[in-house]
Order: C-alpha cells, then structure tokens, then sequence
C-alpha cells in the first residue's frame, strides 16, 4: 500500500509540474475566461479558510486544469502542504474508475488528507466518483469536499451519499457574477430530502469566513429525530412490560448520546420473522445481513443506528460502521446437567473401595488371631484341643461304627444328656463365632460376655478401641456425604461438548463461521456440527433434554435459563459452560461512512471511564442469577435415606438366601442322619455336641 501510495504521489507531482509549465504563471483576461479567473480566486480562498493540516486532493478535467499553478498551491498555508492532482477525462465513466486514479485514491486515504477539491463539469462524473467514495470507502466521507453544484448531484438516489458527507460544500455561479456557496442542511437530510443550504454569497475581492463554511455540523442536531434499529437481546436491548419501554446496557448509551449530540431516537424493532426466512434458503452470508439488522443501516437506510448486541465480526465492517467497543462479553454455551444421583450408596460411599477392602481383611485377619490365641491358650493350660482344627482333625479321628447309634442304650443315654455333658468351650474356641463376634464388635455390638482367659480380654479391649476409631471416621465422612448436594455432572470445555455428541446450535450465522474459520481443532469440529436456530420457544427444553447446546453470551444464557424455570424446566437441568469461548467485544452499529462516528466514539470512551456502562450492565442482569447455587442444607430426607432401603432390601435377600439353604440343609443332610429322629429331635442335637466331630 504504501510503494502505491509514494508511485501515485510522484506520478501526480510529475503531472502537476507539467501542468504548471503549460499554464501561465500569471494569467492575464486575454488568455483566461473571466469564469476561470473568479473560480481560480474563489478555490484559493477556500484553500486558505479550509486550514490543510496534512494534504489535499485535486481532481479536474481539461476545463479546470488551467486554475491549479503555482499560486493556487501556495494559497494553502504559509508553508506549503503535500498535494495531489488528476487529471480525469470528460468521458471517462467513473462508476469503475481507472487504475491510476485508485492508486491516487489510496495514496489520499493513507496520508489522510483534510480536503478533496472535486472541479469537475461533468455532473455525471462527480455523480458517478461519489458514489464510488461512499460504496468502496476509498476516503473518508468526513473529509472536506469542494464541488462545482450540479442538480444532478441531488437526485434521489444520493440521499445516502449526502447524508454522511456533511462537510461538502457546493459552488455556483450566479448571473451577476457572483458564487454562491452552499452545503448540506444537516441534520435536515435526515428526514429523508435532499436540502441545501446557502451560507454564503461570494464576489471578488470578498473575504470568506471559514467559521460559517465550514463549520462541524454533527455535534449538535438539533433536536432531529433519529431512527434507531432495535433487535432484542438481553442484556443490551430488552423489552420492559411494567414500564412499557426498551431498557438495556445500549439504550443507555443511546440515551446518552442523544443527549450529548441533541437528537431525538425513535425506537423500533426490526423485523425477526424476515430476518430468520433466510435459514430455509440456500442464502449466503450476505443475504442474511441484509435482511437484519445490518440491512436496516446498509440496504433499506431506514435507521442510523443499529443496537441489539452486536460483535466485532469481519462481514459487518464492509456493510456499516461500527463504533468503539462499550462492553465485552463471555461467549460460551448453554448445556444439558445430569446428577450423578448415588443415593443408593450413601451407605459405602464414606469409605473408598480400597478403605472397604482393608476393614474386611482386618476382620478376617482379627477373627483369626483371635482363633488362635484360644488355641495356644488351650495348649498352654492343657484344656482339651478337640474343638480347634476339626477340618483337619477330620481324616485323622477314628468314626464310630454307626450300627451302635442304633442301640437302644445309645439312644437312652443320648436323651439324657445335659449341657454340663458337653466338653468346657470358650466363647472364641469355634472359628465361626471368633468371625461373627468380630463382627458384632465392629458395629458396636457387646459381646454375650468377656472371655475366660485373659489373652483374648485384652486384645478385646484394643480390638474396641480400633473399632471406635473406625466408626468415628465413618460417621464424619457419612455427615459430610449428607450435608454436601448430589454430584454433579456438566460440560465445562469444547473438548467435553464434542466428546458428549451433543449437537450445539447458535442464533447467528457469524457465530457459526468463527468456529469453522477457527485453528483449534475441538472448535472446528464443534463449527462442523453447528446448527442455526432462530426459534428459542422450547430451546430450554431441547437443551434439558440433552438434544442440542446453544452458544451465546453468559448473560443472554443466564436469561434463557431464567426463563426456561418459568416455562417447567429445572434450573438444575441447565449449565453454562464455565470455559469462556472467546471474549467478544460488544459495538453499536452505525450506517456506512456515519459523520456521528467520532462524536459516538467519543462519548463511549467517556461512559466506559464513567462506570456508567458497568452500572447499565449491573442493573440489566441483577434478575439473572450466576451459575452458583445456594449450599444445600445438611437435612436427611428420604431421598438420601434411600441407600439404608438398598441395605435393608439387601439384608432380606440374604436372610431368605440363608434360611433357603437352611431348609436343604436339614432335610438333606439333618433329616438324613441315622441318629435323627422326628419323634425326639433331641437325640440329634445332643449328639452334634457331644461328638462334634462324628
């Protein structure tokens, strides 16, 4: 750009030079029109009233090259100031002007030059480059402008044109003579007619006051009516039903700048069923901003300010003008919460796996030192040893004949056996009650008295102080499980949402772009499956549901997760992705080449270092409540007192698993029995405790 802008500018100093050697450096009336003569005097006048700071711009024809020597340079300023000058034929169409005179152009914006002098006698062709200035944005329309009046230059069709080029001004001849000098009634134009204002009447030898000519007509409007484009969307544009009226972060600042600039803006809500027609059409991008918002600043010209939460994207600059940043904003995504609901382990859920794991090893393992210190106790008193090992005993006790349990004497002396009969047994002598006596201890459960030999009462007594431990640690871990709420289980990354298939959807087709434009691979992937929605009605619902994810700012999803309680569906059903996407900057849009630009600038900053935008946002969400829920209070209802329903349910299956097998063990292995009698089950029971091993 900048080799183009130094080749352009050395081309039109050449030109110029050759232009000051056929010109005469000092015309006289023989060889000059006396029209040429007022002009060349009346243009370095405004020369000199305009105040060139940087550089200035000429472009003429063949009529007018004659004004522009040496002197009319020199009029600019008491040192001189860089210019350049074109030449352009008077049949040459501009609406797609040459090569060399977009070269020109682009050396004029990039040096950004305070005034273009436009002499050209051709209407159309004045016509025709103004256009082009204000559809490419080859300068900037706030720049000051000189042009010879034509009545073409006023059709219709210009409206747009001259509504931000307010720093043109217009000469004319007039019979006598003299020129008038006219501009743009601003704010008048924007009623939508083209009107012009006189401001001066010049002749020669008169002086012209630069205040009155070119004077800043944008930083009072005057009370003019301005049409303002709304397009809902919390928190910046929202319709509040007590008070009837638009309220929201941007109609602060619209309010502000009314009455900063003295306008009057007149609200009205775009059109959202014409704006959504374009997602049941194979449109492009751009038929899709024409028919939004954008569209109402670019195509139809119907509003000069365009609010409804609007971002930074690269397919709004080329349509209109977007202010500085007010505000920015989390992106991110509204997605479906499940509960990891274990209710039903509330019971083991104070101890890990391998925590459980090791209190029923040290039951096993306790059980038993507690088998075999009875057994050593009964090898250091010489007590009978017949009751420990009998699994091993077994093969190498000889069994009695079982032909004598059937005697009679037998069976009498059976029947009279008392319980004093049996061999002298400790309470840990059987390995069985060694376990289930353990067992008891560790659920707080005396045991039916203390053991004979002291051995066994002490390690009892360390035993108790292990398991009061225990329980303690139990009961503090099963008092945290229940005054903490349910885990619970959200999407909080894009690396989580593609993992989780859930298909996401986005209002804005620009959102949808950013993805698929984007260099990291998750959000690629996530813009591959993206959907567009423009029907948020049941969107709560089909989000609750786990059937799509919507992606907007924080706020905006914080107010459709508001509504959608209001509509049946559970807060707790909806999440707000915690991973910020990107952080948007938020803009007001502004119709193309606006003059109220700057001013709007200016005044944002202002609000910004205020704390008034902060304010406006505070207020706007203090409805809205963040993610963060109250802490559940430590209450135990029947909804966590479910898992003691498993245990119980449990503990019955046991019990008829138990006494199942219970019943086939005393008709299949009781009832089998020689000794058995149904008439005196007695016998059987007194002998299984006077010959256990029989």
């Amino acid at each position: 750009m900048h080799c183009l802008a130094l080749l352009s500018a050395c081309l039109s100093l050449a030109t110029a030079a050759n232009w000051r050697e056929m010109a005469s450096p000092s015309p006289s009336p023989s060889t000059v029109d006396s029209y040429q003569a007022e002009l060349k005097q009346l243009l370095e006048r405004m020369l000199w009233r305009a105040q060139v700071q940087r550089c200035f711009a000429v472009i003429t024809d063949d009529l007018h090259l004659a004004l522009y020597d040496r002197r009319y340079f020199e009029a600019a300023g008491r040192s001189p100031r860089p210019f350049y000058v074109l030449r352009v034929n008077a049949s040459e169409s501009l609406n797609e002007p040459p090569r060399h005179l977009e070269l020109l152009l682009q050396s004029v914006k990039a040096s950004d030059c305070d005034l273009v002098v436009l002499t050209l006698l051709n209407g159309w062709q004045a016509k025709q480059l103004m256009r082009f200035l204000y559809v490419s944005r080859a300068l900037d329309m706030q720049s000051k402008f000189i042009l010879l009046h034509d009545v073409r230059l006023f059709a219709e069709d210009m409206l747009h044109v001259w509504s931000v080029c307010v720093n043109a001004v217009f000469l004319r001849r007039q019979q006598d003579n003299s020129y008038s000098i006219s501009t743009i009634a601003f704010p008048g134009i924007l009623n939508g007619v083209v009107v012009v204002k006189q401001l001066a009447t010049w002749e020669v030898g008169k002086r012209i006051d630069s205040a009155i000519v070119f004077k800043d007509k944008t930083r009072n409007l005057q009370g003019a009516e301005l049409p303002v484009a709304i397009a809902e969307h919390v928190p910046m544009v929202y319709w509040n039903r007590p008070t009837n009226r638009y309220k929201g972060v941007e109609i602060g600042i619209v309010k502000a700048l009314a009455k900063a600039l003295n306008f009057e803006p007149v609200y009205y809500a775009v059109n959202e069923t014409e704006a959504g027609e374009w997602e049941q059409s194979a449109h492009s991008n751009e038929t899709h901003l024409e028919k939004g918002l954008i569209g109402e600043l670019q195509v139809r010209h119907q509003a000069r300010i365009g609010i409804g939460d609007l971002h930074t994207f690269q397919s709004y600059v080329q349509h209109v003008e977007l202010s500085a940043p007010h505000s920015v904003e989390c992106l991110t995504f509204l997605t479906p919460e499940s509960s990891a609901d274990e209710s039903w382990q509330t019971f083991i859920l104070p101890f890990s796996g391998g925590m459980w794991a090791g209190v029923l090893l040290s039951l096993v393992v306790v059980g038993s030192i507690f088998y075999l210190i009875s057994y050593f106790n009964a090898l250091l008193t010489s007590s009978s040893q017949v009751s420990f090992f009998r699994c091993l005993r077994r093969k190498r006790v000889a069994k009695r004949d079982p032909l004598s349990w059937r005697r009679l004497s037998f069976r009498i002396t059976l029947g009279r056996a008392r319980l004093t009969d049996a061999p002298h047994r400790d309470i840990f002598d059987d390995y069985s009650n060694c376990i289930l006596l353990t067992y008891s201890m560790l659920l707080y459960v005396a045991l039916p008295r203390m053991p004979r030999n002291w051995p066994l009462r002490v390690l009892t007594g360390w035993y108790w102080i292990y398991c009061i431990l225990l329980v303690a640690t139990y009961r503090a871990s099963f008092t945290a499980i229940l005054a903490n709420p349910a885990a619970s289980i959200t999407i909080d990354t894009l690396k989580d949402l593609s993992r989780a298939r859930i298909p996401p959807t986005t209002g804005a087709v620009e959102n949808k772009q950013f993805f698929v434009e984007s260099s990291d691979d998750a959000a690629r992937e996530v813009g591959a499956r993206m959907e567009i929605v423009n029907n948020t009605d049941d969107l709560t619902k089909r989000i609750a549901r786990g059937q799509c994810a919507y992606y907007d700012n924080e706020y905006y999803l914080r107010y459709l997760r508001t509504s959608g309680a209001a509509k049946g569906v559970a807060t707790g059903a909806l999440h707000i992705m915690r991973e910020c996407v990107v952080h948007m900057p938020v803009v007001l849009a502004l119709e193309k080449n606006s003059a109220l630009k700057p001013h709007v600038n200016n005044i944002i900053q202002h609000l910004c270092e205020a704390g008034l935008i902060s304010k406006w946002l505070r207020d706007a969400i203090i409805r809205l409540p963040a993610e963060e829920r109250a802490p559940q209070e430590a209450l135990m209802n029947l909804h966590k007192f479910w898992s003691s329903f498993v245990a119980l349910g449990i503990g019955y299956l046991l019990s008829i698993a138990v006494l199942l097998v219970e019943q086939w063990h005393f008709r299949h292995v009781v009832m089998q029995h020689p000794i058995y009698n149904a008439h005196n089950p007695s016998l059987y029971y007194n002998f299984r405790r006077l010959y256990p091993d029989e």
